[in-house]
C-alpha cells in the first residue's frame, strides 16, 4: 500500500504544524547521516512538509485519502441460458414474413388492372377562362442574426461556476463552485464540503478561511479549461468545467 504524506515525515494525521515541521527536520537529518543518499527521499520529505504545512492544501489532500476503498466485486452470476423462443423467435418471424411474401406475391401479379373508362370526344372544343394572376406574396426576409455578447459577471470573473477538479498527486477529483457572492464551495467525493473566500487578481487566486489565506498561481484559464499551481513542488490541479 502507498504510503501517506504522514507516514512518510512519521507523524499522526491530527498532528499540529509545529510537530510537522519538527519531524521533517528529524527526517533531513537522518537523511544526512545515512550511507546510501537517495534524493528522491529529500524531494519526498520537502513535498510532503509543503503540503501538511498548507492549511488549504491540507484538507483538500485529507478529503482524498479518507474517502474508503472500493470492495472488491464479487463474481458475476452466470446467467441464465435463454429459452428456445428468445434465441430463434426473430429468425422464426422473419421466415414468416418471407413465406407470406411468395404466397402473396403472384396472385397481385396474375391481377389485370381494372378497364380504363373510354374518353369522349368533345364535339366542340371549349377555350379556358383565363385565370386571375395572383400577386405574388412578399418574401419575409429573415433579420440578421446578431451575436449575442456573455453576461458581464462571466466576462468580469471567468472563473465563475462549477469545475471539476483533479489532484496531480493522488489523482482524486473533488468539486470547486466558484459563487457570484466571492464565497469557493468545495466539495468532495465522499461528500465533505468547506467553504472558502476567494479573489482572483490577474494571474493570481487568492483563497481565505477564518485561519489563514492561500495563494495558487493561474498558469491557464480557457472557457472550459484551468490550471492552477499550488506551489508545493509544482504540484498541480487540473480543472475542467
Amino acid at each position: 500500500m502507498k504510503k501517506t504524506l504522514y507516514q512518510i515525515l512519521g507523524v499522526d494525521p491530527k498532528a499540529p504544524k509545529q510537530d510537522i515541521e519538527a519531524a521533517y527536520n528529524a527526517r533531513v537529518d537522518e537523511l544526512k547521516f545515512a550511507t546510501l543518499q537517495d534524493p528522491n527521499k529529500l524531494k519526498m520529505l520537502q513535498q510532503s512538509k509543503e503540503i501538511l504545512s498548507d492549511p488549504v492544501q491540507r484538507a483538500t489532500y485529507d478529503a482524498s485519502i479518507s474517502k474508503p476503498e472500493a470492495p472488491p466485486l464479487s463474481a458475476a452470476k452466470d446467467a441464465p441460458e435463454p429459452s428456445f423462443l428468445q434465441q430463434w423467435g426473430k429468425w422464426i418471424a422473419a421466415a414468416v414474413v418471407l413465406i407470406g411474401l411468395f404466397v402473396l406475391w403472384p396472385k397481385r401479379v396474375a391481377t389485370p388492372p381494372p378497364p380504363q373508362p373510354a374518353k369522349q370526344i368533345a364535339a366542340k372544343p371549349v377555350e379556358p377562362v383565363p385565370q386571375a394572376v395572383q400577386p405574388a406574396a412578399p418574401i419575409n426576409v429573415a433579420p440578421p442574426v446578431t451575436s449575442v455578447a456573455p453576461p458581464a459577471d462571466l466576462r468580469e470573473n471567468p472563473v465563475m461556476g462549477e469545475w471539476s477538479c483533479v489532484d496531480a498527486i493522488s489523482g482524486r477529483t473533488n468539486k470547486y463552485n466558484f459563487q457570484q457572492d466571492g464565497i469557493l464551495r468545495i466539495a468532495t467525493g465522499d461528500g465533505q464540503v468547506a467553504d472558502y473566500k476567494y479573489e482572483l487578481s490577474g494571474k493570481v487566486l487568492t483563497l481565505t478561511n477564518s485561519k489563514q489565506a492561500s495563494t495558487l498561481a493561474v498558469e491557464e484559464l480557457v472557457a472550459r479549461k484551468m490550471i492552477l499551481n499550488t506551489g508545493a513542488e509544482g504540484r498541480r490541479l487540473v480543472c475542467k468545467r
